[in-house]
C-alpha cells in the first residue's frame, strides 16, 4: 500500500491525536512432565550445556557472567547458553541474584502437541541446597531470535505505588525509547508479507495447542531480520484460543504512538520522524490484514479485548480505515473479509 501524506497538513492533527485529514491511497502424544531417569537425563544435559561437566557448575557460570544475560523482565532474566543456539535459561530476578545450590534434578517439560516455536519451557531444571531442600527453579526455553519489538508498558518501567521509576529504567518518553521505537516498527514494516503469514500460522497453531500470548508487551515481539521472520515468546497455557486482533496491538506497538509524537513531554520528535513512524504504522496493518486474508482467519466482532479497542481508536488504525469511526472501523474490515 503506498501511503500519500503531507507532513504540513497532518502534523498538527497527529500531535493533537485528532483525525480530520483528507486520505489518498493507491491499494485498498499428551503433555507430560518426568523426573528423567539418570540415563536420559546425561542426553538431555549433553544437548543443553554441550557437555558432561557439572551441570550446577555450568549453570553457575553462565548467570554469574554478565555477558551471558540476554535480557531482564519485570519477574525474569534470560540468559545464552555459550556454545548452544537451541535453548536458553530463564531465572527468577531474586534467584538470579541469590543462587547458590549444590545438586539439581531436570524434567523434561516438552510439550509433544506443539510443533511450532514460540519460546516454550522444553525442561525445568530444580536447584538443591546441601541439605537436600528445594531452591530456585531455572527454565529451559527454546530460543527465539531477533530483536524486541517497540517499547514495554508503562507500569513496567514505573513503580506503581509511587510513580517512580524502577531501578535501571528511564523515563517512558525517553529520547533513547522514542529512537528505540522508531527504530524497531521500521524494521518490522520492512519485512515481507511471508514473514506475517508465518506469524499468523505459528500464532494459529501455538493457541489450538492450548497457549496463549502475552499481548501486553510488544516485546514479547521480536523481528528477525537476518531470516526475514517475526518472531514470540511469552506463552501460557490457556484455552482462550487464538485472538488476532490482540496480535495486531502488539505487533503495531500502538500505544506508543501518541507518546512517540507528542511534542510536550522531554523528547518531541522531528515532523519527519512523526510522519515516519505513521507510515510505518499503515504499512504494518496493511501486511497484517493481508496475511490475515491469505491465511483465512478472522478478527470477532463479537468476543474482543479491551487492547484490540484501543487499537481500533489510534491514529494508525484510523489512517488506514480512513475514518476516525469504530463502526466504519469494523465495516472497513469487514468489507476485507476479515471479520467473523
Amino acid at each position: 500500500m503506498q501511503i500519500h501524506i503531507n507532513p504540513v497538513n497532518i502534523m498538527p492533527v497527529l500531535r493533537a491525536g485528532k483525525i480530520k485529514p483528507s486520505f489518498k491511497s493507491e491499494a485498498a502424544p499428551d503433555t507430560f512432565e518426568r523426573t528423567v531417569k539418570p540415563s536420559s537425563e546425561m542426553q538431555l544435559i549433553s544437548e543443553i550445556f554441550g557437555s558432561e561437566k557439572s551441570v550446577a557448575d555450568s549453570i553457575s557460570e553462565i548467570i554469574k557472567n554478565p555477558e551471558n544475560q540476554l535480557g531482564k523482565g519485570f519477574f525474569h532474566r534470560a540468559y545464552i547458553i555459550p556454545d548452544n543456539d537451541d535453548y536458553i535459561l530463564r531465572v527468577n530476578n531474586y534467584a538470579a541474584d541469590n543462587l547458590d545450590f549444590e545438586n539439581i534434578e531436570i524434567k523434561d517439560t516438552g510439550d509433544k502437541n506443539l510443533h511450532v516455536n514460540i519460546g516454550q519451557e522444553v525442561a525445568r531444571i530444580q536447584t538443591k541446597g546441601k541439605d537436600g531442600s528445594f531452591g530456585p527453579i531455572i527454565e529451559v526455553l527454546r530460543k527465539q531470535n531477533g530483536k524486541s519489538l517497540g517499547i514495554p508498558p508503562s507500569q513496567a518501567i514505573y513503580i506503581e505505588d509511587t510513580g517512580k521509576l524502577r531501578p535501571g529504567e528511564i523515563s517512558y518518553s525517553a529520547a533513547e525509547r522514542k529512537q528505540y521505537y522508531a527504530d524497531t516498527i521500521h524494521m518490522t514494516a520492512q519485512m515481507p508479507l511471508e514473514a506475517y503469514e508465518n506469524l499468523i500460522e505459528t500464532y494459529k497453531q501455538a493457541s489450538e495447542a492450548g497457549y496463549t500470548f502475552d499481548h501486553l508487551n510488544s516485546n514479547n515481539i521480536l523481528i528477525d531480520t537476518e531470516n526475514q521472520s517475526i518472531n514470540t515468546i511469552d506463552w501460557d497455557k490457556s484455552s482462550r484460543g487464538a485472538d488476532y486482533g490482540n496480535l495486531l496491538y502488539a505487533l503495531t506497538n500502538c500505544y506508543y504512538f501518541s507518546t512517540f509524537v507528542s511534542n510536550y513531554d522531554e523528547a518531541p520528535v522531528s515532523d519527519e520522524a512523526a510522519v515516519q513512524a505513521l507510515k510505518d504504522s499503515l504499512e504494518i496493518i496493511d501486511k497484517f490484514t493481508k496475511a490475515m486474508q491469505n491465511k483465512n482467519v478472522k478478527f470477532d466482532r463479537e468476543n474482543y479485548s479491551y487492547e484490540f479497542l484501543q487499537f481500533l481508536s489510534s491514529t494508525p488504525c484510523s489512517y488506514f480505515c480512513k475514518s476516525y469511526n469504530d463502526r466504519e472501523k469494523w465495516q472497513k474490515f469487514s468489507e476485507m473479509g476479515i471479520v467473523k
